[in-house]
């Protein structure tokens, strides 16, 4: 076997990626406290940040690798790969109802593929000069802005160009001082003060679906390019191809609502736009074989998504009803629309911790998120909410499959610890 291929299948997994997928010395964990290897005694409400594996899709994943890793030769082995990075990316475009409109790019990560999604446009008009416009990064990702200037988001290249375009970002608020969302008229007029500001070509991202489920803008100005931020992939494909057919390329991860390991990113850009992307990089053993994991979760989902939504109420109904019962706890508000489709529902339920007397910082609740997960239950990473931080709850597509929340009962306990955790904070404040 050569040096440059891994001899074992837990490095190759997590292969190719960037240091968010280091595993912690003696931890086991990823910077998401994810372990590498399946673990059933883990309750999983973190499909918003990142999911550890699931057995079914480790054992497809560790098969792909058995396969791989029993070739006669270099050349044979390179075949393979690149006949499941074509499977896979054929087996995407009919899940997001893109056959004919797309071509699909797999990366090693969502913010890999926004950074894929800004070179290629940069590309098509040979690096003139651009502005990102995109949901502050308290609702995208830390690395996102970077991505979105075509700079290196990681490692220690950060921040170094990697097109020769000047790429501008600007960032628009979503939501106010008090953690609400702001008005949907008022951030699209935000959006499209940023497009009438913006140096050269204006490119707004359109994030269906931030950290916290919101989506923004509803209407992006028709006079800017659009990159849609899919990347939580809790979209309706119908949507997707919506969006294909107006020549918005869109960034899709298989990490999030799917369920796979992290990470695996990957950009469904338009058809109409190819000359932009013609060739490109056979992805790497470690993207394919998080994908290879991913699409076992998506085959499964698939079946399932039409009866989801009415689930999907229920269990949020829940949670929120758990949260609001505290007063400890305070739910602040997500995504509002309510049609028929699951991706029409919030997944996504995201709150506040009160202590000490007031709302708790994210700098506060990362020990509190970090002692759920070393006991087992993973809420969604703690996110800024204005002038304070917030936990999530997330529900994901393995959670749809089964209609059920991991051990809801656990998840719901821990929910209560936390609020007593914040309670007794409270009662020594007051002495």
């Amino acid at each position: 076997m050569r040096k440059d291929f891994p001899g074992d299948f837990a490095s190759a997994l997590t292969s190719g990626g960037d240091s968010r997928l280091d595993i912690g010395g003696l931890s086991g964990l990823n910077k998401y406290l994810c372990p590498a290897m399946p673990d059933a005694g883990i309750v999983c409400a973190s499909s918003c940040t990142a999911s550890p594996i699931e057995q079914s899709s480790f054992d497809a994943a560790a098969g792909f690798f058995s396969a791989l890793s029993g070739a006669a030769s270099v050349r044979s082995r390179g075949l393979l790969l690149l006949e499941q990075a074509w499977r896979i990316e054929e087996y995407l475009l009919r899940y997001f109802a893109a056959g004919g409109l797309a071509k699909a790019i797999l990366c090693p990560s969502g913010t890999d593929a926004v950074l894929t999604a800004a070179e290629l446009l940069a590309a098509e008009h040979g690096g003139a000069p651009m502005t990102a416009i995109l949901p502050s990064a308290t609702e995208t990702g830390t690395g996102v802005p970077l991505a979105a200037a075509g700079r290196q988001f990681d490692g220690p290249c950060l921040g170094r160009p990697v097109t020769q375009a000047q790429i501008d970002v600007l960032e628009v608020a979503l939501r106010g001082p008090d953690g609400a969302p702001l008005p949907i008229d008022e951030v699209d007029a935000a959006y499209a003060s940023a497009v009438a500001a913006a140096p050269g070509r204006a490119v707004v991202y359109l994030t269906h679906g931030t950290k916290t489920g919101l989506i923004a803008p509803h209407n992006p100005p028709a006079e800017a390019e659009v990159i849609v931020d899919a990347c939580q992939a809790r979209i309706d494909p119908i949507r997707v191809a919506e969006y294909l057919r107006r020549g918005w390329p869109v960034v899709v991860t298989g990490s999030k609502f799917f369920g796979g390991p992290a990470f695996s990113g990957a950009v469904l850009f338009p058809a109409a736009r190819r000359t932009a992307v013609a060739g490109g990089e056979t992805p790497g053993l470690g993207t394919v074989l998080r994908w290879t994991a991913a699409v076992e979760v998506m085959e499964r989902f698939s079946p399932a998504a039409p009866r989801a939504s009415g689930f999907l109420e229920r269990r949020v109904t829940e949670i929120v009803q758990e949260i609001a019962a505290n007063p400890a706890l305070l739910p602040i508000g997500g995504l509002t629309r309510n049609g028929p489709h699951w991706a029409d529902r919030p997944s996504i339920v995201t709150f506040a911790v009160r202590g000490a007397g007031q709302l708790l910082s994210v700098a506060d609740l990362k020990p509190m998120h970090e002692r759920l997960a070393r006991g087992g239950v993973l809420l969604g990473q703690p996110v800024s909410l204005g002038t304070f931080g917030g936990l999530r709850v997330a529900i994901g597509a393995r959670d749809l499959v089964k209609e059920a929340l991991g051990e809801v009962d656990r998840l719901l306990e821990a929910i209560r610890g936390l609020g007593h955790e914040a309670a007794g904070s409270l009662a020594v404040a007051a002495e």
